[in-house]
């Protein structure tokens, strides 16, 4: 009767075991090698690209001639005692002087963050599905650089900064999929968004009246934080740099949060109004946040921060204020310019009085290095492409051309009233106007030519968006629409945003998302419900002495699959990769000692469009309930075996 029991026993052990599936086994069925390489520039501009290895050569220096050629980049390297040496991607090479250089970095599985690779690109073996990326500039004592890549497993198209980059390029490497509402978040002001979001590592950050939203890519609230400002947000939107997000809110005050959780990490203020987003460059080997204020009947200021702390390094004053138009920065070989547009000087009547134009600053002292005067406000942000810079000017002037001494070279006046900031991209600058027009105008060298226009529905004060050879605008009317447009002029679709409002905030691509912000008070996530991964329905179980959570979810076509987690008690999320086994996604994390789980899962498809999953929470206990469901009918017919041997 014993030996009876303890089989029956083992019996239940071992049919519980097999219910609960296994995170660990190898995929067999699929032998190639697929990678996604990042690159990150020192002006915030990221691209990335996914590709297969060859057979013989698994390693991050071949992942990298492979993605530069794939990018059209320029790759320059050297072999050495310790194999290969990158000293230049693109056009930035490594720069002893200023400190600034490439890091190659890793997300390992189940890691928070990038880190420094351990070992050189040449010796780095990589498995199938892993990311690597290179960044380039300065790192702090401990050799960790400042920064982090903005890309992160899953999430391969990102927006630190109002306009893309510190440049103002307003370009993305992402597409334009559709314009189906996918998902929306509403804010609790009343006065809806004002703000561009911007995005990093997949989250969403933008700001209303009231305070600062950290939102996933299924539209799910991860934190807000008003941190004591309540009411003092409004119209200036956010940028990302490394663990921070920093924005300056309408109370003058400047402040920046940790991104994981949304705490204060500093908060300066500085008595001026903030209504222009920050940027952000790496001066005398440490990050620097120059912003430029208005100040209601006289001249505005420009303040030099340490981002580290919030300490200010110095500040200058402007020849007007700064109005809506974010600051671009220049680097050379001879060091760091911060080009200003300047509004002039706005009375009690709100008429704007000169001076107009352009100044330009050395980033490290604050010297003055040259002004252009225009004759109207310029309220747009300076755009720097292939070493000049394009401005919209509110006024006659339209765009114009300087090259980076400050000289001009071109205007065109048909472009007319334009506070909208313009799109950069090879040679071509893609411009709007008050008036409802959306152009194209080619730089001919010493002069412009007009390509095509299209009329919309409405002034046009938005930024413009160029995104993989369709351009984005929305109009600021009650009716606020947005278009999408085809490089070569002709109308793909528009879309009036329900219920219809005004749109001042700028379109961006965060992942595989067009994501508008509207006064309505929602933020839209369009895009195409049919090209979206499948993901379905998601199992939770436990293994055997419930150390471990199982995870899974059925798919019919293995693709890349991201389970992200974190203890309720942990700041960050950590990645892990989800194996695929037999027509099932599957990983395990270790059960907490305490508090529960919250997570989401994020799936890429082989033509790179993402989904994710809304956050779920998992509420950790001794002896997880489904397992107790299971376990009941396996009790009740041992205890019938009992009582029958006892007869």
């Amino acid at each position: 009767m014993k030996a009876l029991n303890w089989i029956a026993g083992f019996v239940i052990v071992a049919v519980l075991f097999s219910l609960v599936p296994q995170g660990n086994a190898e995929n067999m069925e699929n032998q190639s090698t697929e990678v996604t390489v990042v690159f990150q520039f020192g002006n915030a501009k990221i691209l990335s690209t996914t590709l297969e290895l060859p057979t013989d050569n698994h390693t991050a220096m071949k992942a990298t001639e492979l993605a530069c050629q794939s990018l059209g980049l320029y790759l320059n390297y050297s072999w050495g005692t310790y194999g290969a040496f990158v000293n230049q991607i693109g056009w930035e090479k490594n720069n002893w002087t200023t400190g600034a250089y490439w890091h190659l970095m890793i997300w390992k599985n189940d890691s928070t963050d990038w880190k420094p690779s351990p070992v050189g690109a040449s010796s780095l073996i990589l498995q199938d599905g892993e990311v690597v990326a290179w960044m380039y500039g300065i790192d702090n004592p401990s050799w960790q650089p400042y920064n982090t890549p903005h890309l992160s497993p899953g999430h391969y198209h990102a927006w630190p900064t109002i306009h893309g980059d510190f440049n103002n390029s307003g370009v993305s490497d992402g597409s334009v999929y559709g314009h189906q509402v996918i998902w929306k978040f509403k804010s609790t002001s009343p006065w809806g968004f004002s703000s561009t979001p911007v995005i990093s590592q997949g989250i969403i950050y933008i700001a209303d009246s009231s305070q600062l939203y950290a939102i996933n890519m299924n539209g799910s609230l991860l934190w807000n934080s008003s941190a004591g400002a309540a009411g003092y947000y409004g119209i200036a939107s956010p940028v990302v740099y490394g663990n921070l997000v920093i924005i300056g809110t309408s109370d003058k005050h400047i402040r920046a949060f940790y991104r994981e959780n949304g705490t204060l990490a500093w908060d300066i203020n500085i008595g001026e109004d903030i209504v222009s987003s920050p940027v952000i460059g790496e001066v005398n080997r440490s990050p620097m946040l120059f912003v430029a204020t208005f100040n209601l009947g006289h001249t505005g200021k420009i303040y030099a921060i340490y981002l580290t702390n919030g300490t200010v390094r110095w500040t200058k004053e402007l020849m007007g204020s700064d109005y809506f138009g974010t600051p671009s920065l220049y680097v050379d070989t001879k060091g760091t310019y911060i080009i200003v547009p300047i509004a002039g000087i706005e009375d009690t009547s709100y008429n704007w009085n000169p001076p107009y134009g352009i100044q330009c600053i050395e980033a490290s002292t604050g010297e003055y290095i040259w002004n252009y005067t225009t004759s109207s406000p310029v309220k747009s942000s300076p755009v720097i492409g292939d070493g000049r810079i394009y401005i919209s000017v509110d006024g006659k002037d339209g765009l114009i051309a300087l090259n980076i001494q400050g000289e001009k070279l071109w205007d065109f006046y048909s472009l007319s009233t334009a506070t909208a900031t313009p799109a950069y991209h090879d040679g071509i600058i893609y411009a709007a106007n008050l008036s409802g027009d959306v152009m194209a105008i080619k730089d001919d060298g010493s002069s412009a030519s007009l390509l095509w226009s299209y009329h919309t529905n409405g002034p046009i004060q938005a930024s413009v968006l160029y995104a993989s050879g369709n351009l984005v605008v929305a109009t600021n009317t009650q009716n606020g629409s947005v278009y999408c447009i085809s490089s070569s002029g002709s109308l793909l679709w528009n879309l009036t945003l329900q219920p219809s409002n005004y749109i001042l905030a700028s379109p961006v691509i965060g992942d595989s998302f067009l994501l508008v912000a509207s006064n309505n008070g929602y933020l839209y996530s369009l895009g195409n419900s049919t090209l979206l991964p499948e993901i379905g329905e998601i199992s939770v179980n436990y293994n055997a002495d419930n150390s471990k959570i199982i995870i899974s979810f059925a798919s019919e076509m293995q693709e890349q699959a991201i389970l992200y987690y974190r203890n309720s008690t942990e700041p960050a999320y950590h990645a892990v990769w989800m194996n695929y086994s037999q027509g099932k996604y599957v990983t395990n994390i270790p059960v907490p000692s305490t508090g529960g789980i919250e997570y989401y899962i994020t799936v890429v498809n082989d033509s790179g469009i993402s989904k994710s999953t809304s956050l779920e929470t998992v509420s950790t206990s001794p002896i997880p309930e489904m397992q107790l469901l299971v376990l009941v009918p396996f009790l009740f017919l041992l205890i019938l075996v009992i009582k029958r041997e006892k007869r």
